[in-house]
């Protein structure tokens, strides 16, 4: 019977990073729309919390936070004890 639990353990925390990932996606297509010329610095403040350029999108500072709470609650369920 342990072994099963290990099985739905590893399952559910990978579940868990997946859904960190789709979370975070706006947020890392933000990034990558960017060209390379810009500052990296200057590109994770203008999509964590926007920017007031007319035409750009909305800031994805929430879809960070989710993803930090799935990780965050993916580790949290690995180093519990069944």
């Amino acid at each position: 019977m342990r072994r099963t639990a290990n099985v739905a353990q590893i399952t559910v925390v990978l579940l868990l990073v997946w859904a960190a990932y789709w979370a975070a996606l706006p947020w890392i297509d933000c990034l990558r729309a960017f060209p390379a010329a810009v500052p990296v610095n200057d590109s994770v403040r203008f999509c964590t919390l926007g920017a007031e350029i007319p035409g750009f999108g909305t800031p994805h500072g929430w879809n960070v936070l989710g993803s930090c709470l799935y990780v965050a609650s993916a580790i949290w369920f690995l180093v519990r004890r069944p």
